[in-house]
Parts: structure tokens; sequence; C-alpha cells
């Protein structure tokens, strides 16, 4: 506690009785407060503030999750109608190649077997997108972001 003469503690000690009549008292206990220089251990207020701070965390990054997944799909979708018309015009020419060579059942299972195949390919790429995301971000990228 300091001297100074608008302590708190000093005017209430004038004003008060019973705080005067325990003068000896409340002597000992300034001199305690004023030499006390306990240091706060640093590891137990740490754990405190991040075990209540890890709930409010947890929500922010899941909130900043999704801003970011709705982002990325939104740009990731633009070019899709584009790529599945290309297909569909790549589709048509190579059955069209194939049905003059060979069977045109022949011609039709190899345009399909493409179709699936390179529909299988779009919906894995899309369905690795959130998962790209959710990975944990390392120390050189959050650095550039």
């Amino acid at each position: 506690m300091s001297t100074r003469p608008d302590d708190a503690l000093a005017a209430h000690a004038r004003e008060c009785d019973e705080c005067r009549a325990e003068s000896p008292a409340l002597a000992q206990l300034r001199s305690l407060l004023d030499a006390g220089g306990a240091e706060p251990d640093a590891a137990p207020l740490t754990q405190h503030a991040l075990a209540s701070l890890i709930p409010a965390l947890r929500v922010r990054a899941q909130a900043a999750f999704w801003r970011r997944l709705v982002r990325v799909l939104s740009v990731a979708l633009l070019p899709l109608p584009l790529i599945l018309a290309a297909d569909v015009w790549l589709l048509g020419h190579v059955y069209a190649l194939a049905a003059a060579w060979l069977p045109s059942t022949l011609a039709l299972y190899i345009v399909i077997s493409y179709a699936l195949s390179a529909l299988a390919v779009i919906g894995i790429t899309y369905a690795a997108i959130p998962l790209l995301l959710a990975r944990p971000l390392q120390t050189h990228e959050l650095a550039t972001a």
C-alpha cells in the first residue's frame, strides 16, 4: 500500500472508531501488504485461462471453417457447368469416332465408362475440399495467411 494522504485505507482508519482502536493491527497489515511481493505461478493461470477460453475458441474456429468452406465451394462450383458441358461435347465426339470404327454398343460402353469415371473423379475432387480445409494449417501457411 502507498503512504499517500488520499489513501483509502488510511482515510477509513481515521474516520472509523473500530479501526482507530485497531491501529497497530492496521499498521502491521499495511507493512505486510507493502512488503508482499509474491510472484504468481504463471502455468496454472495459463491453464485456467485456456480452459475457460477453449469452448469459445472452438465455436469461433467452427464458424470460420464453415465460412471458409462456403467460400471455397462457391468458387470451386463456378467452373463445374463449363467442365460438364465440355465433357458432354467431348463424349459426343468420342462416340461418333468410336461408332465409326466399332459396333455402336461397344462405342456406347466406352462413352458411358468414361462418363462414369469422369463423374467419379469430379465427385471425389469436390468431396475432398472439406477434408483439405479441415487439415491443420502449417506454420508457413499461417505466415502467408
